[in-house]
């Protein structure tokens, strides 16, 4: 693919990213490089509108560098926040619980539909004491990954989840059936060809090389449309109808919070890449498989005083009850580091309309924020990195993540988000080959095109799971595959962080890799593996 084509392809999948947002593909366009192509090509090549900047008329600046605003409602019918308050002593501002039957995104997002709360729940904790890596095929070995964090602890499985006539749903005695849901349409969807192209890559390669005590994974693939009514019929539907054995979710924090909670009451064990720590804490069967936002806020922090050491932080994370925590968690370290300052703290809705990001970008401006840690989709926080660098705003931005790590982000994203800092999950394209030799060859042979970023963060998660189900054995069945689950070995996959889990610990990943946004190359590069300090 000649580098033309692959730019080309790049800017059509976030431009597609834009369209599933309703976002018009020049509020992303890069006004800077002048080798990129126009948005009325893009937008011919797309068959979308090619509108405006994205930057609105200012509107009048907040006097007060250190007050906590909340954002108005969005399109989308999200209750706005408390009210504005002044920050003597700083309190973060918490989503309030969405009425039910809220309404969901605003008209022009794909596929929008209804959303129901995500409810508040206690953090959580301890993890066992180390034991050996699950058997399987040998990997490179990984830097030393640290004892994992102390969340407050779970409850254990239930009795039944143990014992009792052993639950084979799923298994035969040549295949095991497995559910994946993922966000590839929506307000935050994940490049679509790129992800169902590789969600069951990891068992295609598995399958050629031994399988899995006899058998092979077959995936069940469902979009849950970034939305947690659209993600819980999609799970109901693999359980009761598709008979999965498990069920994986990868992004979206609302989404994976209604299905596990769904899978939990099921009976049904459930993964997910780390989001919240709220509403999943307290349930038997669920496991993250990599870390929570609030387990990464200490992890940032260290990463702001040594790395970026600069002082004055923001904190702009989208307003759903299930991030409450994470506001407390990072604003909390924040505070008690000393030497930064929080200078402001806001909501954003979930789908952020232009004129809130606008007002966002200015407001974060005039605050003074040196740095702002953020959580939101891709297309809202693309958006407002361009309109803060329309104002000659450019702060170093850093926060947890999955999507907004994805190789199309930079790419859409450059010059506006500067030398951006996120943690993720997988490595990108620059490492995989040092942690993973098997992946490119994988995914040439499999999938037929350029090894992508989407391929590694499928291939890791999937490869995760596969040590756990190998170090079942061949008696497979839910009551014993959640025995080794919790039993506190370490599952090692090498690409995304070691995990452990014990009968209370379900947050069990030690690490994360850093990420840095590279605007000379529009890409992302992996600065830091397996890190959970500087």
């Amino acid at each position: 693919m000649t580098r033309t084509s692959t730019r080309v392809v790049g800017m059509v999948l976030a431009l597609l990213m834009a369209a599933g947002c309703g976002v018009k593909p020049s509020a992303i366009r890069d006004r800077v490089a002048s080798d990129r192509l126009t948005p009325q090509d893009l937008s011919n090549a797309i068959n979308v509108e090619a509108g405006g900047t994205g930057v609105e008329t200012p509107v009048e600046e907040v006097a007060s560098t250190t007050e906590t605003t909340q954002p108005q409602a969005s399109p989308g019918g999200e209750s706005p926040p408390p009210a504005n308050r002044e920050a003597a002593a700083f309190v973060p501002p918490l989503a309030p619980a969405p009425p039910t039957g809220a309404s969901g995104p605003a008209s022009g997002l794909l596929n929008s539909s209804s959303e129901a709360p995500a409810p508040s729940e206690p953090r959580p904790a301890p993890a066992a004491p180390e034991s050996k890596p699950a058997a399987g095929p040998p990997a490179p070995p990984p830097p030393r990954q640290p004892d994992p964090p102390r969340p407050a602890p779970a409850p254990a499985p239930p009795r039944q989840a143990f014992d009792g006539e052993p639950d084979r749903t799923g298994v035969t005695d040549k295949t095991i059936r497995i559910g994946i849901h993922a966000p590839v349409t929506g307000a935050a969807p994940f490049p679509q060809r790129s992800f169902e192209l590789s969600n069951d890559l990891y068992w295609k390669y598995l399958a050629d090389n031994g399988g899995l005590h006899g058998r092979n994974v077959e995936v069940v693939f469902h979009d849950d449309k970034y939305n947690p009514t659209s993600a819980v019929q999609a799970c109901r539907e693999m359980v009761e109808e598709q008979k999965v054995f498990l069920i994986i979710g990868f992004a979206g924090t609302d989404q994976i919070a209604a299905c596990a909670r769904y899978a939990d009451s099921v009976g049904v064990p459930y993964f997910s890449g780390g989001t919240t720590e709220e509403g999943l804490s307290e349930l038997s069967r669920y496991f993250a498989i990599s870390q929570s936002y609030d387990q990464q806020s200490s992890t940032l922090v260290r990463l702001m005083q040594k790395r970026i050491r600069k002082t004055k932080v923001a904190i702009v994370v989208i307003a759903t009850p299930a991030l409450n925590n994470t506001v407390r968690s990072i604003t909390d370290e924040v505070s008690r580091a000393g030497d930064l300052k929080i200078v402001r703290s806001s909501r954003i809705g979930k789908y952020a309309s232009d004129a809130e990001l606008l007002s966002e970008a200015q407001q974060l401006r005039n605050s003074g924020a040196e740095i702002v840690y953020v959580i939101a989709a891709p297309i809202p926080f693309i958006k407002l990195a361009a309109n803060a660098q329309a104002q000659g705003y450019n702060p170093t931005w850093v926060g947890p993540g999955t999507t907004v790590g994805f190789q199309v982000v930079a790419q859409a994203g450059c010059p506006a988000i500067g030398s951006a800092k996120f943690l993720s999950p997988f490595p990108q394209l620059d490492a995989i080959d040092e942690l993973d030799p098997a992946y490119r060859p994988a995914y040439r042979k499999y999938v037929g095109d350029n090894p992508d970023d989407i391929g590694i963060l499928n291939w890791g998660m999937n490869k995760t799971i596969h040590r756990m189900l190998e170090a079942t054995g061949p008696d497979l069945s839910r009551q014993s595959f959640l025995k080794t689950v919790t039993s506190g070995r370490v599952f090692h996959s090498n690409v995304y962080p070691d995990v452990r889990y014990d009968g209370t610990t379900r947050f069990g990943a030690r690490t994360a890799h850093l990420l840095e946004s590279d605007c000379a190359t529009r890409s992302w590069k992996t600065t830091g593996r397996f890190v959970a300090d500087f």
